[in-house]
């Protein structure tokens, strides 16, 4: 639990990105000019509902998301907020009401989406708050949140397409580092390659939020479908690239095309045409090259039915690119290449020529600017969550406000306030969660104690609810630790803004939210399910389902239909790797079981596999007889597999896949495919036999 503590601390105050000071700002003014306008109206307490609105509409909106869905989550909130706030001060006298009513409201923010948190909240603060029943106060919590709503979707009109284009740049740009990392090692180019696959999955999110079915304009779909393009074809090209030698290096035409991605992310196309002349100059250097070779010699097509050409048979050419060369079949950029490097050359230039065509229609895209229908914000559905979690969030809240019923009159609304921040749907997430809030309540309230201390006075507490607003909102984007320590403090000046904070409040506020924490992480031990091992051989069957039809597609030949069996069998894997995440964060908190994360990795390889395969075999009219044959083979293998785990039943040895891969020396992308598979069963019946890893049923 030390341990954990520790690395959750530093993990929660690193910085991956810039804040967004700019949004940081909006929400510091919507909430301190409510409070300024109380002070001068004589009626500060009203200035402190109107405030705490802007506050809990602020925390549920969807910063960064399209303005559209942003403008539906800002409205709702702002409605339930103000009816919830209404229900807490109509339920002040009836304490009994008021516990069945937090644990209700609270169930429902764990099961819908919508809901969130900040109806509870709203609700604590009416029962505590003890106002005098009527439509004010519940109108100025309605009022300071349409406040922030106004003054964060005034630009709508103007830049309504900011998320869009910021995710597609984002996408672009991590493209282009994937480019130039063709030659790091295999952890960093992973990470790489995470990445890109993570961005080019949100600008699709981004771009599916600006189209209904009667869309006629897809230019962001377009975009979305060209990174992916080039996300496959750098990943095909990195299997080519590696070990090339000294015949034409392709770095200066992949940095230039990088460089040209570049552009494109920054919304222009002038550097596509210098990548076009780095990439002509390089086919150039290919066709002096191979023009030159010499025929192949009999060694080299000796485990194949027929001589290979390199212009036609690249699979067998970028596969012979792997064997061991004799000492006089060096060659420089200008002199003859051997058949090897000839067949490696040939498929690397069609790698290419099809990233060229992507790049090309990238800039223009970039250039003419992204085009997306105007749509007015539609009320949708709130998305429903896992029915056992909410019940869980709501008995767990209503008895944290059973123990405050004492408190009444005083500061229990934090010990709840810290039980409903705290409840995340694991029981590591909850740890981490109560962590990083404790740590940022002792040192924010301090931090706002004594600010008061040196200058007391309700207008010192504006200035820190500028301060502390602005640089918590944007840092909260980036960073929940530093704004744990800012937002505790703000909340607290907001919530009692009309009463006087002094050191015997801070210090009961402080032991409240420590022991709400406490609470928390009982019932997260107690309460939360254990049961995300026995759901590992169903995600692990569709790994392997999804893994066998990609490879079928190509024997099939439709390698239309690679990109997206790609995509479908990635989704796959990262529905293995997120419930072994989920399974590691179960208590008492034990690592996944490294056989399926060791299989994750090795799916990971046969989906390069698979791009490489693709990208040789369209330069070609067909795969030939011994490839489908191969490839048949090694989806059939997977399907076995698939029911051997299935079943529960010890995964089948793969004796003649195993054979195949020792004896495609001529064809390393089948060979490499042949390999991992074998790798995946041998991982399969390491976790089949593991009680931990896949129980069986």
């Amino acid at each position: 639990m030390r341990a954990t503590a520790a690395r959750t601390l530093r993990r929660g105050f690193v910085l991956p990105a810039r804040p967004p000071w700019g949004y940081g700002v909006l929400c510091a003014v919507a909430m301190a000019l409510p409070l300024v306008a109380g002070l001068a109206g004589g009626n500060p307490h009203f200035g402190s509902i109107a405030a705490l609105g802007a506050y809990l509409t602020a925390f549920g909106d969807l910063y960064g998301k399209p303005y559209g869905e942003r403008a539906r989550r800002v409205l709702a909130t702002v409605a339930l907020i103000s009816a919830a706030f209404w229900l807490g001060a109509l339920l002040s006298p009836y304490p009994a009401a008021a516990i069945v009513a937090v644990g209700l409201v609270a169930a429902a923010g764990g099961q819908w989406d919508t809901f969130g948190v900040t109806p509870t909240l709203a609700l604590v603060v009416g029962y505590y708050d003890a106002l005098p029943i009527g439509w004010t106060p519940p109108l100025l919590m309605a009022g300071g949140g349409l406040l922030y709503a106004v003054l964060a979707l005034a630009a709508w009109p103007f830049n309504r397409l900011d998320p869009l284009t910021s995710a597609l740049s984002q996408a672009c740009t991590a493209a282009a580092n994937l480019l130039d990392g063709l030659e790091l090692d295999e952890e960093e180019w992973h990470e790489r390659r995470q990445r890109v696959s993570r961005a080019i999955g949100a600008a699709a999110t981004a771009s599916a939020s600006f189209h209904s079915s009667d869309d006629h304009d897809r230019t962001p779909d377009a975009y979305v479908g060209v990174l992916r393009r080039v996300f496959h074809e750098t990943v095909a090209l990195r299997v080519l690239v590696v070990g090339m030698g000294e015949v034409p290096d392709p770095r200066a035409a992949v940095g230039a095309l990088a460089g040209a991605l570049r552009e494109a992310a920054a919304g222009s196309a002038v550097g596509v045409p210098v990548a076009l002349s780095a990439v002509a100059a390089y086919a150039e250097k290919v066709k002096h090259a191979t023009t030159k070779a010499e025929e192949p010699p009999e060694h080299a097509t000796a485990k194949v039915d027929e001589p290979a050409e390199p212009a036609e048979n690249a699979d067998q050419a970028a596969a012979n690119a792997e064997q061991p060369e004799p000492a006089n079949a060096q060659a420089s950029a200008a002199d003859a290449a051997t058949p090897a490097e000839v067949a490696r050359l040939a498929a690397v230039r069609r790698c290419l020529d099809r990233m060229v065509a992507a790049v090309r229609t990238a800039g223009l895209l970039a250039s003419q600017g992204v085009h997306a229908p105007e749509r007015r914000p539609r009320l949708a559905w709130p998305e429903l969550r896992e029915p056992g979690h909410a019940v869980r969030v709501g008995l767990t809240t209503a008895l944290a406000m059973a123990l405050m019923i004492g408190f009444h009159a005083h500061h229990g609304r934090w010990f709840v306030f810290m039980v409903v921040m705290a409840m995340r749907s694991t029981y590591g997430d909850t740890v981490e969660r109560v962590v990083l809030r404790v740590a940022g309540t002792v040192v924010g309230a301090t931090v706002a104690a004594l600010i008061l201390a040196v200058v007391p006075g309700r207008f010192t507490i504006v200035v820190i609810v500028l301060v502390f607003g602005t640089a918590g909102f944007a840092l909260r984007e980036v960073s929940f630790g530093y704004w744990s320590i800012l937002a505790t403090p703000l909340a607290l000046m907001l919530s009692d803004f009309a009463t006087t904070l002094d050191w015997p409040a801070a210090a009961a506020r402080l032991a409240l939210t420590a022991a709400g924490g406490a609470l928390a992480l009982l019932a997260a031990r107690l309460l939360w399910p254990r049961g995300e091992g026995g759901k590992l051989r169903g995600y692990f069957v569709d790994l392997l389902v999804q893994h066998a039809r990609l490879v079928r597609t190509l024997a099939e030949g439709d390698l239309r239909a690679v990109p997206e069996r790609i995509v479908l069998a990635g989704d796959a894997a990262e529905a293995l790797d997120e419930s072994l995440a989920r399974l590691a964060k179960e208590p008492p908190m034990r690592e996944a079981p490294k056989e399926l994360v060791e299989a994750v990795a090795i799916t990971r390889r046969i989906r390069d596999d698979s791009m490489l395969l693709s990208a040789v075999l369209s330069g070609q009219d067909g795969a030939d007889g011994d490839v489908v044959a191969v490839l048949d083979t090694v989806a059939d293998q997977l399907e076995a597999l698939a029911r051997a785990v299935q079943d529960g039943k010890e995964p089948p040895r793969l004796e003649q896949l195993d054979a195949a891969g020792r004896e495609l020396t001529a064809r390393p992308a089948l060979r490499a495919l042949c390999e991992d598979v074998v790798q995946l069963a041998s991982s399969a019946s390491a976790a089949s036999i593991s009680s931990r890893g896949m129980p069986r049923r």
